[in-house]
């Protein structure tokens, strides 16, 4: 191995993928792979040919002109079929990804978690569970406080596993639930870039 992590963004959505990648690839000892798998309920061509046109757009802006290398260097590919699925599985393992960073909020079997040799990270208010999420977002609007946010790796069996790092995130300005979603999403880049820079300080590690 070269020494550095390689991590997986697991997402529906090149654009949201997009968002991670571009506040995490300038990281040293990151190699740094977007895998996207369709989205629920549509066929797998449609969102494959969807999130491609989604990729050459971006990949045209002049905004992005640093990233425009992503597309061509095989760091995007294209799951055929829902992450839990075994050939996405096999696909996953095959990449040898030390952690999968979670971008479509799916529920992931123990053989998908166990793709990556760390993990799944994800990201929650307070750590919580998916389901008390919508409720720890609205107590949190218009709250003059601050909210723990935390990264943790998946447990398939109970959602909530390690907490790898926390810190706190300011949602009094958000009006109503959608907003108070957005400033979590917008906030994600920050937390999985702080999670892995403090994996890869870690001696567990042993990438060399």
């Amino acid at each position: 191995m070269n020494g550095k992590m390689r991590v997986g963004i697991l997402a529906n959505s090149y654009l949201e993928a997009f968002k991670i990648y571009e506040q995490l690839h300038d990281l040293p000892d990151c190699e740094l792979f977007v895998m996207l798998s369709p989205l629920p309920h549509r066929a797998a061509w449609l969102s494959i040919l969807a999130n491609f046109a989604r990729m050459v757009v971006s990949s045209m802006s002049p905004s992005h002109w640093q990233l425009r290398s992503v597309p061509s260097n095989r760091r995007v590919v294209f799951l055929p079929h829902a992450a839990n699925h075994a050939a996405s599985v096999a696909q996953l393992r095959n990449m040898n990804l030390d952690v999968g960073l979670d971008r479509s909020g799916s529920d992931y079997s123990d053989q998908t978690t166990k793709a990556f040799r760390l993990g799944i990270l994800r990201v929650r208010v307070g750590g919580v569970s998916s389901g008390r999420l919508a409720v720890s977002l609205e107590r949190s609007l218009g709250a003059d406080r601050l909210v723990n946010v935390t990264v943790f790796f998946v447990d398939p069996l109970h959602n909530q596993g390690i907490p790898v790092v926390s810190d706190q995130v300011e949602f009094s300005k958000c009006k109503n639930l959608r907003e108070a979603n957005q400033h979590l999403s917008d906030t994600c880049s920050y937390f999985f870039r702080k999670a892995i820079v403090a994996l890869s300080a870690t001696n567990e590690l042993s990438l060399s």
